[in-house]
C-alpha cells in the first residue's frame, strides 16, 4: 500500500502541475494537492499498513513454534553400581545348579561328575574376585548438542482468540483514524479554499466602496470650488474615503493571510481559485437522507468508537482466559544423538494440561475491570453516534439556512443597487446629500459582504455535513451541478 501512496504522489503532483497552469487552481485539484503534501494523511497511512501487517503476523497462533538450537555443554557424570549382591546370587545359583548335576548322569558317572562339580565349585569363586563388589563410572566430556524443538497450544481458553480480535480492532481504529483525518481534511480544505474567496470578495467590496469614496471625493471637491457645498461636506467625505482605505488595507492583509493558509494545506504556490464560491438553488436531501447515509458507510468517529468497542470486549476475554486451563502440545529431537548426554533420550514428545490454582493477581477483579471497560466503550460508542447525529442536523440546518439567506439576498442586493444609483444622480443634481450617498455604499457593501457569507457559510456547511455522513467525496458533485449561484451573479 505505501507504494502505492508514493505512486499515487507522483500522478498527483503532475496533475497538480496541470491544473495550475490553467486559469487557477480547480477544488478537485486542491484535493489532490492536499492528499499528496498532506503529513496527516500519510502518517494516517503507514498506521493502516501496520495494524494491517500486526493483525496478519498474528493471524495463525495455533500454528506450531519450531526452534533449531545449538548448544555448547560442559559435563561431568558419575554413576555407581553395587556388584556385591550379583556376586553373592551367581555363587548361590551355580552351587544349586551343581548340586543337581549327579542325579542328571547314570550311576556308573556320578563319581565323575562330583568330580567336575566340585572343581567348578572351587573356581568360581576365583573367577569372581576379580570383579569389584562396587562399580563406579565417571563421564566427563564437552560435546555441542544441536537440537529441533516444537511447542504447539491445543487450547488456551480463548486467549489467543482474543489476541487476534485485538489485532482485528486495532486495523479498524486505523482505518477509522484514517477516515477521520480524510474527513477533517475535506472541512479544512473547503474552509481555506472558500475562505480565500470570501476574502476576495471583501477586497473587491473593500475596492469598489474605496473608488467609489474617491470618485465622489473629487465631485466634492469640484462642488467645493464651485460654492454648491461647504468645506466641511469635503472634510467629511475625506474622513469617510480614509476609512474606506483603511478597510480595504485589512481586507489585503486577511486576504494574504488566507492564501497562504490554503498554499500551506496543498503544498503549492495559490495564485488563483477556479471554483468559485456557489450555492445550490434547489434544497438539499431530506435530513434522513444524509442519516441514512451515515448508518450505511460509517465514518471515522463510528470506526474509532467501534473498534474500543472490539479491543475492550478482547480484552474481557482475555481476562477470563486466565482463568481456564490450556494445553501445549511438545517434543524435542536431538540432531546429533552422538553428542547427547548418556541420560537424555534422543527425542520426545507428549502434550501438558495447566491450570493455575493461586496467583499473587486477583483475577476476578481483573475479569471485572474488563467488563467496566467494555461497558465504558459501548456507552462512548452510543456517545459517539449521538455526536455524529448532531453534527449532521446541525450542518443540514446551517446549509440549508445559508442557502435561503443567500436566495433573498437577491432582492436585497437589487434594491440596495437602485438604491446607490438614484442617490448618486441626486447627489451629481445637487438634490442629495453626502450622508445619503454614503449611507446607500455602505447598504451595498453590507449587502454583498452578507451575500457572500452565505454563499461561504453554505459550502463548509455543506462539506462538514458530507464529511459526517461518511460521504466526503461527492461534495465535487455539488460544485458541478447546474443549479449552481455564485455571489456576482445578477
Amino acid at each position: 500500500m505505501r507504494y502505492a501512496v508514493s505512486l499515487f504522489a507522483v500522478l498527483v503532483s503532475g496533475l497538480s502541475t496541470v491544473c495550475f497552469a490553467q486559469s487557477g487552481m480547480s477544488y478537485e485539484a486542491a484535493q489532490v494537492a492536499m492528499a499528496a503534501h498532506d503529513p496527516g494523511a500519510e502518517a494516517a497511512a503507514l498506521e493502516v499498513d501496520a495494524a494491517e501487517d500486526q493483525a496478519k503476523a498474528l493471524s495463525s497462533l495455533y500454528r506450531p513454534t519450531v526452534i533449531a538450537s545449538a548448544s555448547v555443554v560442559a559435563y561431568e557424570k558419575t554413576l555407581s553400581v553395587d556388584l556385591s549382591d550379583t556376586k553373592q546370587r551367581i555363587l548361590d545359583e551355580t552351587g544349586q545348579f551343581l548340586d543337581t548335576l549327579p542325579g542328571q548322569f547314570p550311576p556308573a558317572f556320578t563319581s565323575i561328575v562330583n568330580l567336575v562339580s566340585g572343581r567348578i565349585e572351587e573356581a568360581v569363586p576365583g573367577l569372581l574376585a576379580p570383579l569389584p563388589d562396587e562399580l563406579r563410572y565417571r563421564a566427563k566430556d564437552v560435546v555441542v548438542r544441536p537440537s529441533l524443538t516444537a511447542m504447539m497450544p491445543i487450547y488456551t481458553g480463548g486467549a489467543l482468540e482474543a489476541v487476534q480480535d485485538g489485532a482485528a480492532a486495532g486495523v479498524l481504529i486505523a482505518r477509522g483514524g484514517q477516515r477521520t483525518t480524510a474527513s477533517v481534511n475535506q472541512v479544512q480544505l473547503a474552509q481555506r479554499y472558500f475562505g480565500l474567496q470570501l476574502a476576495q470578495s471583501l477586497v473587491s467590496s473593500a475596492q469598489n466602496r474605496l473608488d467609489a469614496n474617491e470618485r465622489h471625493l473629487a465631485n466634492t471637491r469640484a462642488m467645493e470650488r464651485e460654492g454648491i457645498l461647504p468645506r466641511s461636506t469635503t472634510l467629511e467625505v475625506t474622513v469617510l474615503r480614509d476609512a474606506a482605505q483603511r478597510d480595504l488595507q485589512r481586507a489585503l492583509r486577511e486576504e494574504r493571510l488566507a492564501r497562504l493558509s490554503l498554499s500551506r494545506l496543498t503544498g503549492r504556490k495559490v495564485e488563483a481559485v477556479a471554483t468559485p464560491l456557489f450555492v445550490n438553488r434547489t434544497p438539499l436531501p431530506p435530513l434522513s437522507e444524509f442519516s441514512h447515509a451515515a448508518e450505511i458507510n460509517g465514518n471515522g468517529q463510528a470506526d474509532l468508537a467501534q473498534g474500543q468497542v472490539q479491543i475492550a470486549e478482547a480484552g474481557e476475554r482475555l481476562a477470563r482466559a486466565a482463568m481456564l486451563p490450556r494445553a501445549y502440545a511438545f517434543g524435542s529431537y536431538s540432531v546429533d544423538p552422538q553428542s547427547s548426554i548418556p541420560t537424555e533420550p534422543d527425542w520426545l514428545v507428549g502434550a501438558t494440561v495447566s491450570l493455575t490454582l493461586l496467583s499473587p493477581v486477583q483475577r476476578r477483579r481483573l475479569v471485572s475491570a474488563a467488563s467496566a471497560r467494555r461497558e465504558a466503550a459501548r456507552a462512548q460508542q452510543r456517545a459517539a453516534q449521538d455526536r455524529v447525529a448532531g453534527e449532521i442536523e446541525r450542518s443540514h440546518a446551517l446549509a440549508e439556512s445559508a442557502r435561503t439567506i443567500f436566495l433573498s439576498m437577491e432582492s436585497s442586493l437589487a434594491a440596495a443597487r437602485e438604491n446607490l444609483r438614484v442617490q448618486e444622480i441626486a447627489f451629481r443634481e445637487g438634490v442629495g446629500t453626502a450622508s445619503r450617498l454614503l449611507d446607500a455604499q455602505a447598504l451595498l457593501a453590507t449587502a454583498e459582504t452578507q451575500r457572500a457569507s452565505a454563499a461561504y457559510e453554505y459550502d463548509l456547511s455543506l462539506a462538514a455535513l458530507l464529511a459526517a455522513s461518511g460521504i466526503p467525496e461527492r461534495f465535487t458533485d455539488y460544485t458541478r451541478r447546474d443549479d449552481r449561484m455564485f455571489i456576482d451573479d445578477k
